[in-house]
């Protein structure tokens, strides 16, 4: 049995169950097959639920990629926001599964071990859009500016995530508006002088301090 195919077997077992095994042991006799091999892969149910994670996210980017093959002169914009929405329409065709690994309420932002592998796969997605962002233009090129621009992707994508899990909405339809209304934000401020002026205000008071 492959990776993929316990990947499958256990989003089938919390579907149909509704919950975790109690443990590795018992959810290798349900699907028929020796506990060790399941240790080949995998050592914990988060490292398992983390890759199931990581293929939401995968397919979101890929389709994507596709939507930009059908158009070459797709700006980074455009395709942030085409992630987002393809990633929307990915979770919800599995969004029983998804709310049995992130449930209503859990912070996203704090480190968690589900969404690990997803971070560095959509970071890495991110990274390859090749923002230019005019508001950290005063800032050298450098370690910091890549984890400030890092960090701001990661708590748009946990923010978007989080309203999703929330929303009761007819087909969602209030995430989608937030999706738009999210990143129009952050592109605006990315664009102004804003983030300079905080830092020059910053430095200011620190020095009447």
């Amino acid at each position: 049995m492959t990776a993929k195919q316990i990947q499958e077997a256990y989003s089938n077992y919390l579907n149909a169950h509704g919950m975790r095994p109690k443990n590795f042991a018992l959810f290798a006799k349900e699907i028929g097959i020796e506990e060790s091999l399941i240790y080949e892969y995998y050592t914990s149910f988060s490292s398992l639920e983390a890759d199931i994670l990581n293929h939401f996210v995968l397919n979101a980017i890929n389709l994507t990629k596709e939507n930009k093959k059908d158009s070459e002169n797709m700006a980074a914009k455009e395709s942030l926001l085409t992630f987002y929405y393809s990633l929307i329409e990915v979770l919800t065709l599995n969004r029983s599964l998804v709310m049995l690994i992130i449930p209503v309420g859990k912070n996203l932002m704090a480190k968690t071990n589900e969404l690990k592998v997803a971070k560095k796969t959509f970071l890495d997605f991110f990274n390859d859009l090749d923002f230019n962002i005019s508001a950290l233009s005063f800032v050298p090129e450098s370690t910091i500016k890549i984890k400030a621009k890092e960090a701001a992707a990661w708590g748009q994508f946990c923010t978007i995530m989080s309203y999703w899990i929330k929303d009761d909405s007819k087909k969602f339809e209030k995430t989608d508006v937030f999706i738009e209304k999210n990143l129009k934000l952050s592109f605006d401020i990315a664009e102004s002088n804003v983030v300079e002026s905080i830092v020059d205000l910053g430095k200011f008071l620190f020095k009447k301090s």
